[in-house]
C-alpha cells in the first residue's frame, strides 16, 4: 500500500501540480497586494467622491451601509491579472513543450518505420538476387 502511494506521489504530474499550487498561491498574494495598493486607489479616485460616502462605483444604502462596486471591480481586475499571467507563463509554454515532445515522438516513430522498410527492402533485394522469395506474412490465403 505504501509502495503504491510512493509511486503516485513520485509521478511527474502530482509534483508539477503541487509546485503550481504553491507558486499560484504566492503569486495570488502578490497580485492581491498590487491590486489593493495600486489599482484600488486608482479605482477609488475615479469612482468615489472625496468624502467616500457615494460615487459612481459606491452606492449608499443608508446609514453606514453601501454597495461598493469598487471592491468588485478590484477583484475582477485581480482575477484577470492572475488568469493572464498563469496562461502566458504556465499554459502557453507547457503547450509548446507538449507539442515539441509529440513531434519528437512522431518523428522517432516515423524514423523507426522507415528504417524497418529500408531493412526489408535490402533483405528482399539480397534474397531476390539469390532467387529466394521472402515471406512478409501478408500473403493471401487463397492458395490453401
Amino acid at each position: 500500500m505504501l509502495k503504491g502511494f510512493k509511486e503516485f506521489i513520485s509521478r511527474g504530474n502530482v509534483i508539477d501540480l503541487a509546485v503550481a499550487v504553491v507558486i499560484g498561491a504566492a503569486f495570488t498574494g502578490l497580485v492581491t497586494a498590487f491590486t489593493e495598493n495600486v489599482i484600488q486607489p486608482l479605482v477609488d479616485r475615479v469612482g468615489a467622491s472625496p468624502d467616500k460616502e457615494y460615487g459612481i462605483l459606491r452606492i449608499p444604502l443608508g446609514g453606514e451601509q453601501f454597495v461598493d462596486l469598487n471592491a468588485v471591480l478590484s477583484a475582477a481586475i485581480n482575477f484577470v491579472i492572475v488568469a493572464a499571467v498563469i496562461y502566458f507563463v504556465i499554459v502557453v509554454p507547457f503547450k509548446k513543450i507538449k507539442e515539441r515532445d509529440a513531434k519528437v515522438e512522431s518523428s522517432e516513430t516515423e524514423l523507426t518505420l522507415l528504417t524497418e522498410i529500408r531493412d526489408l527492402l535490402r533483405e528482399n533485394a539480397t534474397d531476390g538476387a539469390a532467387g529466394k522469395q521472402v515471406s512478409t506474412g501478408r500473403e493471401s490465403h487463397a492458395e490453401e
